[in-house]
């Protein structure tokens, strides 16, 4: 593989300037975050503000898609191809992923599918250079492919399965960053959407590793976000916390319920909510098309999310009151 001189590991944004104090230093870092979280009042350079304006077309644009083979993932190709741009679909699952490359031609956008373990970094990095191969660039690099896995913390907590969760859930994020943002940087123009999970900002319990890998992803997404403000870099990014999607695996669980194949009440009744309130994979991914042309941070599909959020935050405050703080 030719080496690029793009190809640097996630330090390429560059190292905080030594020296400051504490104060000042959480001082900048608070205004910089609070310039990433206001990312839609961005404009171009021209009006004094020293911001960089969002893309605001990706027609023509190549974006490229892990875990595409089906449910969220394709539904998130389908709706770039909607958007015009080109895609290339990576996902593990081969046989699936040629369907999906035709489906994606089909919507009349040109199409490369890309075999692809995210969990390996060098294939990671097949996958960039088989983008660039076929394409010359990349523009918008969606990081979602993902696996769940269940299990209580008050049981032994089997080790194995937790790494391998994160290695899909987490580590591939970062896999992906470090083989595409920097050649994104240097082209400036771009976007990275990294799909974490409703779990990822309130954790339900049961869930083992996946809720913990996926607040990761929604920390590491916000953390670029900040760093990408503070070099007033014209990239963005944003996190997707989908709440219920209609995808083959809780389609699948709940037909499983329904049919007494499997028998848990209070699992029953979960997965018929789930399904009565989850949304269509496309919807989500015309979603993320309007928060990439708005340089929006987050991404919800439900509303009753943010509710919750509240209800952690609200929680958080009363704690505070109750006990105190040192400051």
């Amino acid at each position: 593989m030719e080496a690029h001189e793009g190809d640097r590991p996630l330090s390429v944004l560059g190292a905080h300037a030594g020296g400051a104090s504490g104060t000042t230093r959480r001082h900048c870092v608070w205004e910089c975050r609070t310039a990433a979280w206001r990312q839609e009042v961005t404009r171009g350079p021209s009006d004094g503000s020293g911001y960089r304006r969002a893309m605001e077309t990706l027609t023509g644009k190549v974006a490229v898609v892990t875990g595409a083979a089906n449910g969220l993932g394709l539904g998130l190709a389908e709706a770039f191809a909607e958007a015009g741009m080109n895609v290339v679909l990576a996902d593990i699952d081969v046989d699936r992923l040629g369907a999906a490359v035709n489906t994606i031609r089909a919507r009349g956008s040109q199409a490369l599918g890309v075999p692809t373990d995210v969990a390996d970094a060098d294939a990671v990095q097949r996958l960039r250079d088989a983008t660039f191969a076929e394409f010359g660039t990349a523009h918008v690099l969606c990081n979602n492919a993902g696996i769940g896995a269940g299990g209580k913390l008050i049981e032994p907590i089997d080790t194995l399965v937790w790494r391998h969760v994160f290695d899909v859930d987490f580590f591939a994020i970062l896999h992906g960053v470090n083989a595409f943002l920097p050649r994104i940087l240097e082209q400036g123009e771009g976007h990275v959407v990294n799909t974490s999970s409703r779990q990822g900002l309130v954790p339900s319990p049961h869930l083992g590793p996946y809720p913990c890998a996926k607040f990761a992803s929604v920390a590491f997404t916000e953390m670029l976000s900040t760093e990408l403000a503070e070099v007033n870099s014209p990239v963005g990014a944003t996190v997707l916390t989908p709440g219920g999607v209609l995808t083959a695996p809780i389609l699948e669980a709940h037909r499983r319920y329904e049919s007494g194949e499997a028998v848990d009440a209070t699992m029953k009744e979960f997965l018929a909510a789930r399904v009565a309130d989850a949304v269509e994979p496309i919807e989500v991914g015309r979603l993320v098309v309007r928060a990439i042309l708005a340089r929006r941070l987050y991404v919800n599909t439900h509303r009753e999310t943010i509710a919750w959020v509240r209800e952690r935050a609200e929680r958080m405050a009363i704690d505070a009151e109750e006990l105190g703080t040192l400051r």
